[in-house]
């Protein structure tokens, strides 16, 4: 078993801590196979796990993170929704036409956030440019 998979597996482990600290890991290490076991952490019942898993897949960057980055926009911690929205905005275009949508989401705070996030690419992008 390698690093990346170490750290997958310890992301159900019982103990906080030790899930909280391997999706900090797996965003600094960056492998695309840490994507789809950091959609689970990003539903863990513990916020400080969510947050973690939303940072690390911002720092991955995988597209195939978007659609549940903007549910973790109606989390109900700020935290989270915060770290999805930076997430969101780190990975930049491939986000847009989702975001765009999602805002006729049922869910009025994903609503607003996907405002919100569409508005920090719109200005991240802006920036690039210059």
């Amino acid at each position: 078993m390698d690093e990346v998979e170490g750290h997958i597996q310890a992301l159900g482990a019982k103990r906080l801590t030790v899930r909280q600290k391997a999706a900090h890991a797996l965003g600094k290490i960056g492998d695309p196979r840490a994507v789809e076991p950091l959609f689970a952490a990003l539903r863990d019942k513990d916020c400080f796990v969510s947050k973690a898993a939303a940072e690390a897949l911002g720092k991955i960057g995988d597209a195939r993170a978007v659609e549940p980055l903007i549910a973790a926009l109606g989390d109900k911690f700020s935290d989270v929704r915060e770290a999805a929205a930076r997430a969101l905005v780190k990975i930049g275009e491939p986000a847009v036409e989702r975001l765009k949508a999602a805002q006729d989401d049922e869910n009025p705070r994903i609503r607003k956030r996907a405002a919100g996030v569409l508005k920090r690419i719109s200005r991240a992008t802006a920036k690039s440019r210059r």
